[in-house]
């Protein structure tokens, strides 16, 4: 998906580019681009592309293309929910980014592994819309959980954010309307905007002390929610002069 955001930019930039430097009726030789163009020490330079599809073709062939990993075992946790249920990729270093949820079940437990790669991303946008999904298990394997990758999961009730998850992305959890509750927990050093955008829980845990308010989305919620955390955490001095509620809780 990104990928196919940066050509759509490059199209749209080659074809401003190539239409700015041509005047109109100017049919002169000197206008005209016949071949590689020679620096100042006489070395021949490589032609640039003349359009949009010459541009596009010569950024494609630059792309580097991720190398395809053949396990040797499709092999998974025991009552993991099937591999069918996912799109995935796996990364030369033997790594797996879970892209896309394409199954039915509404509790979904994600393995540790496939065959010898360990799982360790969920993508952006991997659960977006899965609206039957109601709960979600995260292995300890898990170290990223990029933007957006569980909007509008609206049904989704309960999910655990792995020991490995230090950093919590821009919309993660965007949309998910069923909560009744949340926990951040205290290995969770760095968060970003939209975090709970049009979320509605009543109770909101946080664990770590130092972790910022960094426009989650709060503000937006028809009924304040609650927030726990310690003594003295940076959450609360937020909670109070927005009017939240507050409670104190063991650090």
């Amino acid at each position: 998906m990104r990928k196919l955001r940066i050509l759509s930019i490059i199209l749209s930039t080659a074809v401003l580019l190539c239409g700015c430097g041509q005047k109109t009726g100017d049919s002169s030789p000197e206008s005209v681009s016949t071949g590689a163009v020679d620096s100042p020490d006489n070395t021949p330079q490589e032609e640039e592309p003349k359009n949009a599809e010459e541009l596009v073709e010569q950024w494609m062939a630059d792309d580097t293309q991720p190398e395809t990993i053949v396990l040797d075992s499709d092999e998974i946790d025991e009552g993991a929910t099937p591999l069918s249920s996912f799109e995935y990729l796996v990364r030369p270093d033997y790594t797996v980014a879970i892209t896309k949820f394409i199954g039915n079940e509404s509790d979904v437990v994600i393995s540790t592994h496939i065959g010898e790669a360990a799982i360790t991303e969920i993508s952006q946008y991997a659960f977006e819309g899965a609206s039957n999904v109601q709960s979600i298990q995260l292995p300890d394997t898990i170290t990223e959980i990029e933007e957006f990758a569980f909007i509008d999961c609206s049904s989704l009730q309960s999910i655990n954010i792995p020991r490995g998850v230090t950093e919590l992305f821009r919309g993660t959890f965007a949309m998910c309307t069923a909560f009744t509750e949340f926990t951040i927990p205290k290995q969770v050093t760095m968060t970003h905007e939209e975090l709970f955008s049009s979320c509605q829980f009543t109770d909101l845990y946080i664990e770590n002390p130092n972790l910022e308010y960094r426009n989650w989305g709060l503000e937006d919620f028809e009924t304040p929610c609650t927030i726990h955390a310690p003594e003295g955490a940076h959450l609360l001095a937020w909670a109070e002069v927005n009017t939240f509620p507050t409670e104190i809780t063991e650090d």
